[in-house]
């Protein structure tokens, strides 16, 4: 997809929601098959150390919705005000119906709004900006994003002891229609050609499930893999490529933007990330993968609240969001916010 430009969407307001367990990996002694000093040079190079997992029966849904109750009575958010629910994640609740419809009725929200679900990872909060901004220039009402995942559900991506550290979490966004909101500016793009780089071969329509997807502990066999050689090639031809170009359409200089807030994939992607595009170090937050692991499509919206809170609460700011992942998509966006709210990160309460 060519650049392309969205007025009227103002970014209002942001909560993030983790789950209550913890889990440290140097604790876990499957990683690495045991062995600790590997384990050691994994973590110092990715950054990862914590991660955090829902609890058995708690969903990607149910931790979004928490962070959408939080927004609402921090924010003062009048229900009536919301035109549509977009409900982002590649752990929905059912095949069918829609998640964004059971969450639409929990929170109370009224029978006018749309609600539908985006199956998209770790670009999904741009591709959340992009399509939230595109109703609400349609309704001149408010929208709400969901976007969250909890990879843990797919418990085989961890069997071969060596899995990309994912973290569960979900988040709540809210876009309000402002006409004198700056222009958002996209690159968006997508490699099918590599779409089963990371997969979930089983459990689907392509390949239904059949008695013999099972593991001997009851665990389904949805053989969920990542060949992390080639999502590193893909991220460092794309992602550099795509800030540069987002740069060059919004006519900003790399030097005008506050935060690049990147998706938290490791600590050595992120660093590589910003050397190939000539970012300074100091102006991209990663912090976050530490204390969370890899959060999918909520890894920006957490690191806005757990990175920038205070910065981004007063004040006009310049970012450059860029998700970037499975599919292989990726999507970034330059964007100014002024008195962003930004919840703390909160943890579920079951």
């Amino acid at each position: 997809m060519p650049e392309f430009c969205l007025n009227n969407v103002r970014l209002a307001a942001v909560a993030t929601v983790v789950p209550q367990t913890e889990l440290k990996l140097e604790d876990d002694k499957t990683l690495y098959g045991g062995n600790e000093k590997q384990l050691k040079r994994v973590m110092k190079s990715s950054g990862f150390d914590k991660r955090r997992i829902v609890a058995e029966g708690v969903t990607t849904s149910d931790l979004c919705q928490q962070a959408a109750e939080r927004l609402f009575l921090e924010c003062n958010v009048n229900k009536e005000e919301i035109s549509a629910v977009v409900f982002i994640t590649q752990t929905p609740d059912y095949p069918m119906p829609a998640t964004a419809c059971l969450i639409a009725y929990k929170l109370g929200l009224p029978y006018t709004v749309a609600a539908f679900d985006i199956n998209q990872g770790c670009a999904g909060f741009v591709y959340g900006l992009w399509v939230g901004g595109s109703l609400l220039n349609s309704t001149k009402k408010k929208v709400l994003l969901l976007i969250g995942d909890t990879p843990s559900k797919y418990t085989d991506m961890f069997r071969d002891g060596a899995a990309p550290i994912f973290g569960d979490a979900g988040s709540a966004t809210l876009l309000e229609y402002d006409e004198s909101a700056e222009p958002i500016y996209f690159d968006i793009g997508t490699d099918g050609s590599n779409f089963d780089a990371i997969i979930a071969q089983n459990g689907g329509f392509r390949n239904p499930p059949q008695k013999d997807m099972f593991y001997s502990n009851g665990t389904f066999e949805y053989l969920a893999q990542m060949d992390g050689m080639r999502v590193m090639e893909f991220t460092l031809n794309q992602v550099p490529a795509s800030v540069t170009k987002v740069l060059k359409y919004a006519k900003v200089d790399k030097s005008d933007i506050d935060w690049f807030v990147l998706h938290q994939a490791n600590k050595m992607i992120l660093t590589n990330i910003a050397m190939v595009a000539d970012l300074d170090l100091a102006k991209v937050p990663m912090q976050t993968l530490s204390k969370y692991g890899n959060q999918s499509s909520a890894s920006i919206p957490c690191t806005l609240c757990d990175c920038l809170k205070n910065n981004l609460a007063t004040g006009v700011h310049k970012l450059l969001f860029s998700g970037f992942g499975i599919g292989l998509c990726w999507a970034s966006c330059v964007v100014s916010v002024t008195n962003l709210y930004c919840s703390a990160v909160y943890t579920y309460k079951e």
